[in-house]
């Protein structure tokens, strides 16, 4: 009975095995359908290519470019990581494509700014993209001077320029105290400086900075980010203010001037074409003549110390210190204290990735300058105006970018400091 019920248990697992087969076996192939239309052709990639990748025009664009200070400039040799995202082709690449402030190491073999910098090769459409997008950044550009926390529209074919031609950012050090001890210091704290502080004071320590570090350029033209006094008014824009950098820094190119164009000059010739008259020569004789008023105001304030070259006669002002590095406040007199007075490198090189290790240290040594000492701290009023000095004469181009702003910020400084 037992083996009757095996066999019929088997014969049916048998034919249960077959009916599921069966159920999962393909058929013969079907007839091929008919082909579907031809889709439209794609653009010749020679015809679009060459474009630009003509050889007279390569060449051409080439020798301009050699003779931009973006090519012939020593900027590659700026190659640690603060400075390695402007200096450097590698570096810009990597902070624009990550959006970051800083890269990540070193580039000790970081090359100078080329064609593959500044433009892309890929993310457009060929042929038909605006000349905008055929470039590396398009977008709002995070602002160094609030902490890569806030952005700024300078235009699309600007913000590729404003991504370094602005005021730099707060950089911290590390350095080692006279205990031995590792400690963090920031060399730029005040940005952005608060116009609510005016009347407040602040220690100008050595190794402190409000330098915008001669990339001014974009805060300029936009009319942003100087020192604003209270109560003053500010006037932002002007009659080029829609201009993109390209309408003036790559107008026509001149073979006899050797301006315009890749050169990344100004064509001077072209902007006489509508003003028959030369305009900038006075702008400039303008905001200089300011530009002294501010600093002859600084120094006599000793804020700011004059310096005369006893060859060239040359004069130049510097911000004065109020303290030394680990904030003691430098007397007036003479005096054999030692005082903290340069952050110094003494780096070394790492053995596996072969980068700079910077290990900083702080020297003492005996305040020779004391009869130029303030013996006080600033006014955060004195910060705003020596700001507003460096903000204009590291800008370069002595207010052509923005003379009405510009002239604002020199006359509205001027004027505090004679009120205050």
């Amino acid at each position: 009975m037992k083996l009757q019920r095996f066999f019929k248990l088997a014969i049916f697992a048998v034919a249960l095995m077959s009916f599921g087969t069966a159920c999962v076996k393909q058929g013969p192939p079907g007839v091929n359908g008919a082909d579907g239309a031809n889709g439209a052709a794609g653009k010749d990639a020679n015809s679009t290519c060459l474009t630009c990748h003509t050889t007279a025009n390569m060449t051409a664009k080439q020798s301009q470019y050699e003779l931009s200070k973006h090519f012939f400039g020593t900027s590659s040799a700026r190659n640690t990581k603060y400075c390695a995202r402007c200096h450097t082709s590698e570096g810009f690449k990597e902070i624009t494509s990550q959006n970051k402030y800083v890269v990540s190491n070193d580039i000790p073999n970081g090359t100078r700014i080329s064609c593959e910098t500044c433009h892309a090769h890929t993310t457009f459409e060929f042929g038909s993209a605006p000349n905008a997008l055929i470039l590396t950044v398009n977008d709002p550009v995070y602002l160094n001077y609030f902490n890569n926390l806030k952005s700024q529209d300078f235009g699309a074919k600007s913000n590729l320029c404003s991504t370094c031609h602005q005021i730099r950012g707060v950089t911290s050090v590390n350095y080692t105290d006279a205990a031995g001890k590792v400690q963090t210091f920031n060399q730029l704290p005040y940005f952005p400086l608060d116009v609510a502080k005016q009347n407040t004071t602040v220690k100008y320590t050595i190794g402190t900075s409000f330098a915008v570090h001669d990339g001014n350029q974009s805060n300029e033209f936009a009319g942003i980010n100087g020192y604003e006094f209270s109560g003053a008014t500010y006037t932002r824009t002007w009659q080029h203010s829609s201009f993109n950098c390209t309408d003036c820094h790559m107008n026509e190119y001149d073979a006899t001037t050797k301006t315009g164009g890749h050169t990344l000059l100004v064509n001077k010739a072209k902007c006489l074409a509508c003003h028959t008259t030369d305009k900038l020569t006075p702008i400039q004789t303008n905001i200089k003549a300011k530009l002294t008023e501010l600093a002859e105001a600084l120094s006599a304030r000793k804020v700011f110390k004059k310096t005369v070259n006893a060859s060239t006669g040359a004069i130049s002002y510097s911000a004065e210190p109020t303290h030394d590095f680990f904030g003691t406040l430098f007397p007036t007199t003479a005096s054999t204290t030692l005082f903290g007075t340069a952050l110094v490198a003494a780096n070394t090189v790492s053995a596996s990735t072969g980068l700079v290790v910077p290990a900083n240290t702080v020297t003492m040594a005996v305040d020779t300058d004391w009869a130029n000492r303030l013996g006080r701290e600033w006014k955060y009023g004195e910060l705003g105006a020596a700001y507003n000095y460096g903000w204009v004469n590291f800008g370069t181009s002595m207010g052509v970018h923005n003379p009405k702003y510009t002239l604002q910020l020199l006359q509205t400084s001027i004027d505090w400091l004679k009120n205050n």
